[in-house]
């Protein structure tokens, strides 16, 4: 007995024509659906993607001739504008016999915030008269950077370079070793101070944790980022901080080594490793050696959603980025990434060409 087949579809041609017309719809008129892009980043991720912008910024920049009196001007060294240091104070404080008790301060953010932080720290600890424990550094969340402060800084040039400001040790007495980062994680403590204001006035602190060094004699002040105010400080104490920021905080050794071999290698580019039609370019614009720039990108989320690169992490990250790309944005970070509002990153990256700034990059 035959079997009978199944007729084939008449409309299997038109069909074809119509799923070939709807999938490029979009490119054949994508004002039609970046609005979509934005309502539905899942869905529409690719059509929300920022075109790439580089080949044609790049070839204008290397267009661009500047004139020998303006790159002049641009290395030249800038006129006296009357600064002078400020590390030497005026008065002379000695340390207290009896320090009112122990500050501890836990820094989250990046190195930076994290400097500043150790700056303000400092000069807190001068003001309540107390001893500084060595801060703790927070994992960074982003880079999940697990150093330790004496795995970044020269922890003995620390202490000595203030040893006749403040006092500091690198580890609590016996009798104060419950006083941990997990100790305050767990629970709320009499002897954590966590409503430090932005930039606190130095009153504030004898007046909300002097009590509880006096009750106590130690507080735990988390968070502390920008918890030190700037105005209305007495001078020594500015001065105080400029120290330990410019006299105090020394690298490691091994940390001042990279970064002497960066700053070689970025004066002395070894040929070969960059394209060689920008380097003509460059050298045709200026015969002086031994000059470079160094621009921080921050390699951030908002960097990375807007800067129509791929970093390998396949159609998860193109929906992420696209999600993200969604998102208000915030005029500050905007700021704060970009160096100037709305201005992207490659248009300074490679503003650099046109000035006649070249730097080159090899394997360490």
């Amino acid at each position: 007995m035959r079997r009978v087949s199944p007729s084939p579809s008449p409309a299997r041609g038109p069909a074809v024509f119509a799923a070939a017309f709807v999938v490029l719809l979009p490119a054949l008129f994508p004002g039609m659906f970046s609005p979509l892009g934005h309502a539905f980043p899942s869905l529409f991720s690719e059509w929300n993607a920022p075109k790439p912008m580089h080949p044609s910024l790049l070839n204008e920049a290397l267009q661009w001739a500047v004139p020998a009196e303006q790159r002049r001007e641009l290395w030249s060294s800038l006129p006296y504008q009357g600064w002078k240091p400020c590390l030497k104070s005026s008065i002379s404080h000695a340390l207290p016999l009896e320090p009112s008790g122990y500050i501890q301060v836990f820094l989250d953010g990046g190195l930076n915030q994290q400097r500043m932080g150790i700056c303000d720290a400092v000069a807190v600890a001068k003001i309540l008269n107390a001893t500084l424990v060595i801060p703790h550094l927070e994992v960074n969340p982003v880079w999940k950077d697990s150093s330790s402060f004496e795995e970044i800084f020269d922890v003995d040039h620390f202490i000595n370079s203030l040893k006749d400001d403040v006092s500091i040790i690198k580890v609590l007495p016996k009798e104060f070793s419950w006083s941990t980062r997990e100790y305050y994680g767990t629970g709320i403590r009499s002897t954590r101070i966590k409503t430090a204001p932005l930039h606190a006035s130095a009153n504030w602190y004898l007046e909300n944790v002097s009590p509880i060094l006096q009750s106590y004699g130690i507080a735990a002040i988390a968070p502390f980022s920008h918890r030190l105010a700037f105005d209305d400080l007495p001078a020594d104490l500015q001065r105080l901080r400029c120290k330990v920021n410019f006299q105090a905080l020394v690298f490691r050794p091994h940390i001042i080594s990279l970064g002497e071999t960066l700053v070689k290698r970025l004066r002395s580019p070894v040929p070969g490793h960059s394209d060689e039609y920008i380097r003509q370019v460059v050298e045709q614009s200026t015969n002086e050696d031994g000059k470079y720039a160094v621009l921080h990108l921050r390699f951030d989320k908002d960097m990375v959603a807007h800067s129509s690169c791929g970093f390998g992490g396949g159609r998860a990250e193109k929906l992420a980025l696209a999600k993200y790309r969604t998102l208000p944005i915030d005029p500050r970070r905007d700021w704060a990434v970009t160096g100037s509002p709305r201005l992207r990153q490659q248009n300074s990256t490679l503003s650099c060409f046109s000035q006649g700034i070249w730097w080159g990059s090899q394997d360490l």
